[in-house]
């Protein structure tokens, strides 16, 4: 009987805690198929060189390395390579679930980013477009702008998104200007604006 209510003991301590999920947790435990360049034993060692305040450097699968920039309950931020970057928050959903919103960003002259959602079992919500939907080039400029009807017709749609580490919120920013010359710079970007999206328990909106 001692022994029964020993192990009915340990199984209430430990069941809400793997339930409530923080990000060091999912972090550590997320598919290498998601970030195939750092083992579990990297991600593991960057979270306890955050936990003793060191910086929190490890040697990727390439030879390269990799550096986990900031970590909160709710928030990561990594520098997976030279060239790219990876974010991720959790976002509580209307229905009682919490979702993980996952940002991959490539850095060459310009930042282009790819957004993704996950359950917090790492299974990927297929359905997207019902969480978020991806701003027109024209909503980054004032309305009629003759500029931004040029852009959408070259049709190169290079955005970066930003989760923000405190709030439920993500910034689109349109970095097609990179690209181009000082002088085209300057012109593309006045009057060139970011987009604030707001997490609403169902999807990110304006």
């Amino acid at each position: 009987m001692r022994k029964l209510f020993y192990i009915l003991s340990i199984m209430f301590v430990f069941v809400p805690a793997l339930r409530a999920q923080d990000m060091r947790t999912l972090f550590v435990g997320m598919p290498d198929s998601i970030i195939p360049l750092l083992t579990v034993d990297n991600r593991a060692d960057c979270v306890d060189f955050i936990d003793a305040g060191m910086k929190a450097r490890v040697t990727n699968l390439l030879d390269g390395k990799s550096e986990l920039l900031l970590l909160t309950s709710d928030y990561l931020r990594m520098k997976v390579s030279a060239n790219s970057e990876m974010q991720m928050k959790l976002l509580p959903s209307s229905s009682g679930d919490t979702l993980i919103c996952l940002v991959n960003t490539i850095s060459a002259e310009a930042r282009d980013s790819r957004i993704r959602f996950y359950t917090k079992e790492w299974a990927e919500v297929k359905n997207l477009s019902a969480l978020f939907s991806r701003p027109a080039i024209k909503e980054f400029f004032p309305a009629d702008s003759l500029l931004a009807k040029k852009l959408e017709i070259a049709d190169i749609e290079l955005i970066e998104y930003i989760l923000s580490s405190s709030e439920p919120t993500l910034t689109a920013r349109y970095t097609m200007p990179s690209y181009m010359s000082s002088a085209d710079s300057a012109f593309v970007t006045e009057g060139i604006q970011d987009i604030l999206f707001r997490w609403n328990g169902k999807s990110f909106k304006r």
